[in-house]
Order: structure tokens, then sequence, then C-alpha cells
């Protein structure tokens, strides 16, 4: 969470520090992190549900990648529908299971905190 916001504190750095806007680096800061989420889906049994989910987080991180080559504008959209599509995935494919009540609890948050932090990028750089 905190590259995020340092993305929004160190604006006025980030062309000096990393030779490109504070957006693009929250943009590729957000993919990485959506492409290491989407791994979190992958189960190494093969059962059906296994191979649904490694298609799954397949389809996720390539998705991710992909918004690197779209307008910064369109990028955080998308991003942000992407990490909103993994969470229902995960509670779709493992609510049932009272053991991972807690982690999808906490997954719901830090989402939530994610699509908060992708609106505020989008208020700052694309209005």
């Amino acid at each position: 969470m905190l590259p995020f916001v340092l993305t929004f504190a160190f604006e006025s750095f980030s062309e000096e520090l990393f030779n490109f806007p504070a957006v693009k680096v929250f943009i590729f800061y957000s993919a990485i992190i959506l492409s290491f989420i989407a791994g979190t889906l992958w189960r190494k049994h093969n059962d059906k549900l296994s191979i649904k989910l490694q298609i799954f987080s397949n389809i996720f991180s390539l998705l991710a990648f992909f918004t690197l080559f779209l307008p910064n504008y369109i990028a955080l959209v998308a991003l942000t529908k992407i990490y909103l599509l993994i969470l229902l995935c995960e509670y779709h494919f493992d609510h049932s299971n009272p053991e991972n009540h807690d982690y999808l609890q906490m997954r719901m948050h830090l989402t939530a905190l994610v699509v908060l932090m992708h609106i505020i990028a989008f208020l700052i750089w694309c209005t």
C-alpha cells in the first residue's frame, strides 16, 4: 500500500527518480501487484476447480500486463475493475470454506483501499 501512497507524495520527484511520470509509476506498480494477487488463485491440483483457477490467474495477469500499453485514464479504470474481478473470483470459489473467512475479509479491505487509491489517482492525474 505504501508505494501507491508514495507515488502521490513524491509526484514532483517521480520524473527525476524514475524517468517516468508518477502516474506511470503508479500504473506499473499496480499491474505488478495485480499479477502477484492473481498468482494467489493458482492451485497445484489437477481437479476442474484448480484448472479453472489457473486459467483465471493467467488471464488476470495478462490483463494487468496489457494495461501497461493503454492510455493512463483507461489503465487506471481497467486495473480497478480487474482488482474487483479477482476479489469476486476469490469469493466465488473460496467463500464456502469457513477457514477462508478471515482471509477474504482482509482481501476485501485491501481491495477497497487499492480501489480508493486508483480513484484518487484518476482524479489527480486524469481529470
